[in-house]
């Protein structure tokens, strides 16, 4: 057996938080399963009644010891109640999404980076219509990499750093060979708060409705000549063309 739980167990728990880590003001939607009645080095199991849905960084503090069995308990009955306090700072997860990589604008394009006909970084939505993350990070070494499937954290690897604040605007992990993914957000309420962020661009001629949320994504693969982030891509010795705009696209930046 293994950490990563069967479907039904990883529903029951998701339902249990609603949307995000359930430790109080946190709400973080990325999230891992952690084992504790009993925990898992005392027995292999996947007894939902046991088990409760947290982010990373609680999940790590769980593993230390940071929280009591009776208080994950009290969490997994108070979940949902900590969601509907906190849930609306997360409303921006619910509006249409513009990603900007590389210099250009795709909206409505819920695959952000392809890499030989495979999505690399891309977006679902679950059934409340909150934006879903999805990376799967690649290298040239012969070493694990992050992978984040619907918000949930399936690999790490061994990381350098993983940054990601209470307020879930941001995602980034680094490694020590230079991989990088970052991933930010930003809201944009109207045309204006678009024009400021990127003056460059052609906005008032895009056909777009206000509220967005724009992503600015950044990739290192380290070794390669492959990076890119909100302002440029470099592949190799090129540079590919920037301030173009698109809509409702199979996927973004593609390399094949």
């Amino acid at each position: 057996m293994n950490r990563n739980p069967p479907l039904d167990v990883k529903k029951i728990l998701r339902d249990e938080v609603g949307f995000g880590c359930p430790v109080q003001d946190c709400g973080r939607p990325y999230l891992e399963w952690h084992h504790f009645d009993p925990p898992w080095h005392e027995e292999n199991h996947h007894n939902s009644e046991g088990m409760i849905a947290l982010c990373r960084e609680h999940h790590i503090q769980a593993d230390n010891g940071a929280f009591t069995k009776k208080q994950l308990h009290d969490l997994k009955r108070s979940g949902k109640d900590n969601w509907r306090q906190i849930s609306g700072k997360f409303n921006w997860m619910r509006n249409r999404l513009l990603a900007v990589v590389g210099g250009n604008f795709y909206y409505e394009t819920p695959v952000i980076f392809q890499f030989r006909g495979q999505p690399i970084i891309w977006f679902e939505r679950d059934e409340n219509n909150y934006l879903l993350l999805n990376i799967h990070m690649l290298t040239k070494d012969n070493e694990s990499r992050a992978y984040i499937q619907n918000n949930e954290w399936y690999n790490v690897g061994g990381e350098e750093d993983i940054e990601c604040p209470p307020s879930a605007k941001k995602v980034k992990i680094s490694y020590p060979n230079g991989d990088m993914v970052s991933v930010e957000f930003f809201e944009l309420n109207t045309i204006d708060d678009a024009v400021k962020r990127y003056p460059d661009a052609s906005i008032s001629e895009w056909a777009i409705e206000f509220p967005i949320t724009a992503v600015e994504v950044t990739n290192i693969v380290a070794n390669s000549g492959l990076e890119f982030n909100a302002k440029e891509t470099k592949f190799g010795e090129g540079n590919i063309m920037k301030n173009c705009f698109s809509s409702h696209c199979g996927a973004g930046l593609v390399i094949n």
